[in-house]
């Protein structure tokens, strides 16, 4: 009869999520391994390389779907970089920007609270800024960071004007970012239909 019960309880969904958790813890000892000081020589790394580390890491997570395991991470790397004075770097740009994709990412998909989206908007704002503000930053992702901001102005706050101005300025930016183009083609369209 036991052999039975556990017939019934296994399932290849079952055996997927563990090994999708098991991948994920592992991915969260690394990065607790980079965080910590190394055995032996004591050598420390610079706050940039140990913040660019606990990005990738966090950039895998979130990819894993595991969005508030990543937000730590980018959090972590975020605390790093303020207290070494470089937040006004491209890569405190990209931390912005991508807590404020896994912030939207886990309310469309795992139910995170409302207050989520408003720290994304704030996120991929202090982002955009930061990015105009810089030399190295490339055309594309500027309009990524538009394109973010407009979605979620219009998917969340249904400021749909504010959007359409994003979206523009995204394919102003860069003329190939096709999400941008389709939302706007949308919103055009539902004007034209009103």
């Amino acid at each position: 009869m036991a052999t039975g019960m556990r017939l019934k309880l296994w399932s290849p969904h079952r055996e997927s999520f563990a090994r999708e958790s098991v991948l994920g813890f592992g991915v969260i000892v690394l990065a607790l391994e980079l965080m910590s000081p190394a055995t032996g020589a004591q050598v420390t790394e610079p706050p940039e390389i140990m913040a660019l580390k606990l990005f990738q890491a966090g950039q895998k997570i979130a990819d894993k779907t595991h969005y508030l395991e990543a937000l730590d991470l980018f959090d972590e790397a975020r605390d790093l970089l303020e207290t070494a004075g470089k937040d006004q770097t491209r890569l405190y740009a990209e931390l912005l920007f991508g807590s404020a994709e896994a912030k939207v990412k886990g309310r469309l998909y795992q139910n995170f609270a409302a207050a989520y989206v408003k720290s994304a908007l704030k996120d991929v704002q202090a982002s955009n800024h930061l990015r105009e503000r810089l030399s190295e930053v490339i055309p594309q992702e500027l309009a990524d960071g538009y394109y973010l901001e407009g979605f979620i102005r219009k998917r969340f706050f249904m400021r749909q004007n504010e959007a359409l101005q994003l979206f523009r300025k995204a394919i102003k930016v860069y003329p190939g970012h096709i999400a941008a183009k389709r939302e706007l083609s949308e919103l055009v369209e539902s004007d034209e239909s009103k």
